[in-house]
């Protein structure tokens, strides 16, 4: 053996800088906005079993030779041999995860490199009693137990099992993903190369660098995929903004506010007043990128409701507004609106009601349109080419800016309910 396995100092050294490199990035991975998908998941777990691993290794060569600390190099051992055998685990999930986003998976491969990972920590976990994969000497040294060769076998094969699974991925992975994937694996097997010269350092050092191209990975595709979010968003307020503009609703406002002139100049002077409004914010809402005030949308739907109002007598209108404190992505609701009156009541004979409502739970904020329309079959609606206007480019809105929700209940001949839900963070830190 080289005598870089008796450099206590450079060991520890080494392990410890890894340990503060992947502590970075797990700080990193925990404040990211998108923790919470399959895959980040699983990354912060893989990041979190990386630093007890390190540690646990750092404490075997710092506590090593004082007899006095035996039991912490026990606890020191069964952490870092236990981890390393749980990273494999979390990495097959982690891949799995990020390939879920672009294709099918199968998680039975994730869930057999579990089941022997499993089997190895139990090992590692008898051992601090049997001594069968490890032990320390009277000298309080580490020492490979006589079956230390489980732990070896197990490694090489969860690794080549985990090479397995990005190449067969590779139709969903761009060259440089599967690279940066396969990284994982290939490095630490690259490693066993100096093992005859210095053991087990190198080993840990190249898991830390795995993790640091990993991160780059999914930091980067992250990025493209906000990047994505905002080009869709873009293109979603121009188009939901343009159906607001549809010619049949122009005209027939025009065509009213003609008449007006004559029966009601004053009521048309208004009219033009307030279709002047609807026109402004339906252009300002191409430039909105961030969410709004609620009683700047509560303003608009108002305005389309007053226009909407000289053209339908029979509708009624009920507002019921009990909060109004919180933010929401532009030209939310107006559509919403826009169909009750468009594709329920004004359907009705008699007319019905568009009741608008706000309320406020622990968790969230909603706001209700309902109205007393015809209805509709929800499991067909999309299929009409009536009242898809908008719809989709309100969830997909909701669901990017602000993590919120919508949905839409109806019943034939009864009317319609659309609940909307924004979770209160979102719509506070906005």
């Amino acid at each position: 053996m080289s005598d870089f396995n008796f450099m206590t100092e450079l060991n520890v050294g080494l392990l410890l800088f890894a340990a503060m490199v992947v502590l970075f990035l797990l700080i990193g991975a925990i404040t990211d906005q998108t923790r919470s998908r399959t895959f980040m998941k699983c990354f912060i777990a893989l990041l979190f079993a990386a630093e007890v691993m390190l540690l646990g290794e750092a404490g075997i060569w710092f506590f090593g030779g004082k007899t006095k600390y035996i039991p912490l190099l026990y606890f020191c051992a069964f952490l870092s041999i236990s981890m390393g055998a749980a990273l494999n685990s979390l990495f097959a999930y982690c891949l799995l995860g990020f390939v879920k986003e672009r294709g099918k998976v199968l998680w039975k491969y994730a869930h057999i490199i579990a089941g022997i990972s499993g089997f190895c920590i139990l090992l590692v976990f008898l051992s601090l009693w049997n001594g069968m994969l490890f032990y320390f000497n009277d000298e309080a040294r580490y020492v490979d137990g006589p079956w230390y060769c489980i732990v070896e076998i197990v490694d090489l094969v969860t690794l080549l099992l985990e090479i397995g699974l990005v190449i067969g991925y590779r139709k969903v992975l761009t060259t440089k993903g599967m690279l940066e994937l396969l990284s994982f694996s290939i490095l630490p097997l690259l490693s066993m190369i100096v093992i005859p010269y210095w053991y087990p350092t190198p080993m840990y050092l190249s898991t830390t660098l795995s993790l640091i191209l990993l991160y780059i990975l999914f930091h980067g595709e992250l990025t493209r995929q906000l990047a994505e979010n905002e080009r869709q968003l873009a293109e979603s307020r121009i188009s939901i903004t343009l159906s607001q503009l549809q010619p049949h609703f122009l005209y027939n406002v025009l065509n009213s506010i003609y008449h007006l002139c004559a029966r009601d100049p004053k009521l048309a002077q208004e009219a033009v007043d307030k279709f002047s409004d609807y026109l402004r914010n339906n252009m300002k809402s191409l430039e909105q990128k961030e969410p709004i005030p609620f009683h700047e949308e509560y303003q608009h739907i108002q305005t389309y409701l007053s226009l909407e109002k000289i053209r339908f007598r029979t509708l009624e209108i009920v507002y019921d507004i009990e909060v109004s404190n919180f933010k929401l992505p532009p030209l939310t609701v107006q559509p919403l609106v826009e169909n009750a009156v468009k594709h329920g009541v004004t359907k009705k004979r008699g007319g019905g009601i568009v009741t608008i409502s706000t309320r406020e739970t622990e968790h969230a904020y909603l706001i209700t349109v309902a109205d007393t329309g015809i209805g509709f079959d929800p499991e067909h609606y999309m299929e009409d080419g009536k009242l898809h206007i908008g719809i989709q480019n309100v969830r997909e809105r909701l669901q990017n800016m602000v993590n919120g929700t919508l949905v839409i209940t109806s019943t034939l001949g009864n009317g319609t309910t659309a609940v909307v839900t924004i979770p209160k963070k979102e719509a506070e830190q906005k």
